[in-house]
């Protein structure tokens, strides 16, 4: 019994690889970041790279800044349970008081139901890092 929950277990776990399409895996796929404050009113940043079939934001933004650090830098916070918590971008950080935040969407204007460290990224995909307030 134990054996085949095992085996089960870990079946699933190998799913998603085997339903990708085979002449995907390898391959680099375009992403774009558009970075917005709508605070300080500054022009949107657009910045592109490639990343890995299924890799997710957090390398494609690392691989950006990596490339460019002086037009492209971030902080994230490491939550115990809830993982990589996007802080600041380009020095500008959120903040509890003033109720502002790094805001995740992809385009059009649709929220990102997972952060930066799980959130992956479709081939072509636009990701809006928006700076915004809460109510």
């Amino acid at each position: 019994m134990a054996l085949t929950v095992i085996l089960l277990l870990s079946s699933l776990l190998l799913l998603p690889g085997l339903l990708a399409n085979n002449s995907e895996i390898g391959k680099e796929f375009p992403v774009k970041l558009i970075v917005q404050d709508t605070i300080h009113l500054t022009p949107d940043q657009i910045l592109q790279t490639t990343i890995p079939y299924r890799a997710i934001l957090l390398g494609a933004m690392r691989k950006i800044s990596e490339a460019d650090p002086e037009n492209f830098r971030f902080e994230i916070r490491e939550d115990t349970y809830y993982g990589p918590f996007l802080v600041s971008v380009n020095g500008v950080a959120g903040n509890d008081t003033a109720h502002t935040y790094w805001e995740l969407l992809k385009e059009p204007n649709t929220p990102l139901k997972q952060g930066v460290g799980c959130y992956i990224p479709e081939p072509n995909e636009t990701i809006i890092l928006r700076f915004t307030t809460w109510d």
